[in-house]
């Protein structure tokens, strides 16, 4: 009776000490509403958001970067639990018989002996796995960091096109309605009024395009910042700039992405996996161990077997699984050339699109432009003379705004070709968001 008692306590006590279940379901009509409801730390007077400035608020906010951490969290976790033993089995036994005592009582566990190559894989894998999921956090930082830089090219270009198409819709509607007035009044052809409305349409086209850009722009960069569209409508963003980004260096660059982008040591950590996969196959050729202590009360005789257990392998000593093991590292082993192939390849593509970019930007602002301000600056001084009437003028004014915009399409695609190129070497050529980078990866590496 006293023995009953005290396996009694011991099982109240274990069962005391387990985590009792809580619900945690989704509200996903609330998140909505949070979503909408989120600001951004107003800024001073005269204050423009930097390209930092922008990550530092997404970090805490976008939905793809708290996911990536949340799933980093979770493969720490899942080391912790990696490096609990299996328990042991328990099974309790009662037999009546006939015969004085009438009852008999088996008490038997078994025992798995976690150590050696078993044990050392299994940790090992789930340390990898969670070096994965520090990588893919920090890819999601970076590829939300990339999507803010684009969508703040992509605002910067439609803001100054903006300006620019409206200047070009005034110029050709004042044109067009001085020519309609020369052709009402018989001094010129009416094929020349009519290129001038469409000139004055597709103007006017440009400039609801343009104004569709900005609307895009915003929502892209209201989704990289994880606030509403009306929210990032509001900010004051820096200039991009024309100044090219440093590429003295970039051979060097290219050889760091090929071996420390983080899609390349994913790869890497993908093969290091494989590796212990095929340790753990390799062990299993040998028997797995366990012990199992007993207690037998068999009619007032009390014993106390020890078991010895071994789980043997498969027929054929797990040679097909050994090759199968050995099949998918060296398959891994072509994944991680594959991406540091595909790193190299993005590099040399990004690189020579960056080139291309840079040098049609500088042929439009030194040659391009410079030629149309000229013209108009000529046709203006004409006019003034009495050489050239407005309309003349007034078209040389609307090519020198057609030059600012093709040059503002230069500046932007520029600024879009360095994005790539960052992208494809994941290197900031803004030191500051290099720092803002490294504090995020340090912020949450410090959960280790």
């Amino acid at each position: 009776m006293r023995r009953g008692a005290l396996s009694a306590a011991f099982l109240a006590l274990g069962l005391a000490g387990c985590v009792a279940y809580v619900p945690a379901p989704p509200h996903p009509a609330e998140f909505v509403t949070a979503l909408d409801a989120r600001t951004l730390e107003a800024k001073p007077a005269g204050a423009v958001w930097s390209g930092a400035d922008l990550l530092a608020a997404a970090v805490t906010r976008n939905p793809q970067i708290a996911e990536a951490r949340a799933k980093y969290l979770t493969a720490l976790a899942g080391v912790k639990a990696a490096k609990a033993a299996p328990g042991p089995s328990l099974t309790l036994t009662a037999e009546y018989a006939t015969e004085q005592p009438r009852w008999g009582y088996t008490a038997a566990s078994n025992i798995p002996l976690d150590y050696g190559a078993r044990r050392g894989t299994r940790i090992t894998t789930a340390q990898l796995q969670a070096l994965q999921a520090f990588y893919d956090y920090g890819e999601a930082v970076w590829s939300v960091r990339t999507d803010l830089e684009r969508a703040r090219a992509d605002a910067d270009a439609a803001r100054e096109e903006i300006v620019l198409a409206q200047a070009a819709v005034a110029l050709r509607t004042e044109r067009a309605q001085r020519l309609e007035a020369r052709v009402a009044a018989g001094q010129d052809a009416r094929a020349i009024s009519i290129t001038a409305q469409a000139d004055l349409v597709a103007a006017t086209r440009r400039l609801a395009a343009a104004r569709g850009r900005a609307d895009a722009a915003a929502a892209d960069l209201a989704k990289a910042l994880g606030v509403s569209p009306a929210v990032a409508r509001t900010l004051p963003l820096a200039p991009i700039g024309e100044t090219p980004p440093p590429t003295a260096d970039l051979a060097t660059w290219r050889r760091d992405a090929a071996i420390s982008r983080r899609d390349v040591l994913h790869a890497i950590a993908d093969y290091d996996i494989a590796e212990q996969a095929l340790k753990l196959q390799v062990a299993t050729q040998y028997p797995a161990v366990s012990i199992g202590p007993t207690y037998f009360y068999d009619h007032g005789v009390q014993k106390y077997p020890f078991d010895l257990g071994l789980a043997l392998p498969p027929w054929d000593l797990n040679r097909n699984a050994i090759r199968q093991a050995e099949a998918a590292r060296a398959a891994a082993g072509r994944s991680l050339e594959l991406a540091q192939a595909n790193a190299l390849a993005a590099v040399d593509t990004a690189s020579a699109a960056f080139a291309t970019a840079w040098d049609d930007l500088k042929r439009n602002r030194e040659h391009d432009v410079l030629l149309a301000g000229q013209t108009a600056a000529a046709a203006t001084r004409a006019m003034k003379a009495g050489e050239a009437d407005k309309v003349d003028a007034l078209a040389a004014q609307a090519a020198a705004v057609d030059a600012g915009l093709a040059l503002n399409d230069a500046r932007h695609a520029a600024a879009a070709a360095s994005a790539d190129l960052e992208d494809a070497l994941r290197r900031s050529f803004d030191p500051a968001e290099t720092a803002t980078i490294k504090a995020a990866m340090t912020d949450v590496g410090g959960a280790r």
